[in-house]
This record gives structure tokens, sequence and C-alpha cells, in this order.
């Protein structure tokens, strides 16, 4: 289950509303919800998707991201190289 943000199209009041991944999608409009129930002001109104700041767009180059992949990448090669059992049982999926 995943949460998105909205807000009551009434009051501006904010909700993290709780749905499936497939649910948003099949919303029609996926940045409007009609007819849901406002908490503070009881109303039933349209609900707007909001997006904070976690959700904006990523601020990284490419290059940067790929160098950070690969970086993580090789620190978890040296921890399956020096027998860390967690690391292997990780990337694996093996309980050991």
């Amino acid at each position: 289950m995943a949460k998105y943000n909205f807000k009551c199209g009434k009051c501006d009041t904010e909700e993290s509303i709780t749905m499936s991944i497939s649910d948003y999608l099949s919303l029609e409009n996926k940045d409007v919800l009609y007819n849901q129930k406002c908490r503070k002001c009881d109303a039933v109104s349209k609900f707007i998707r909001i997006f904070n700041p976690s959700s904006s767009k990523i601020s990284k180059r490419k290059e940067e991201i790929l160098k950070e992949v690969k970086e993580d990448a090789r620190k978890i090669v040296n921890k399956i190289k020096l027998g860390d059992t967690r690391a292997i049982s990780d990337v694996y999926g093996e309980n050991l």
C-alpha cells in the first residue's frame, strides 16, 4: 500500500490517503479523488493531489547516480568476499 497526499477541495486540509498502487493507477484522473469525506470539515468533496518535497524530481545528474550505485555495489561485493552471511542472504535470498 502506498500513501498519496491530497488536499480537501473545501477546507484545504491535507490528508494522506493509503491505497494500493493498482487502485491509484485505475483512477480516471490521478490528480483528483472525487466524493471523499474530509476528516476535518466532514464535507464530501473532491481531493486534489499534492506533491511533497520528497516526491519531487531527482536533482542529481546521471553520472552522480551511477557513481553512487557503483560504490554501493563495490561495498556489497567486499562484504560478500569477506563472508558476511547477512549480505550474502540479502543478495541471494538464501538462509545460510
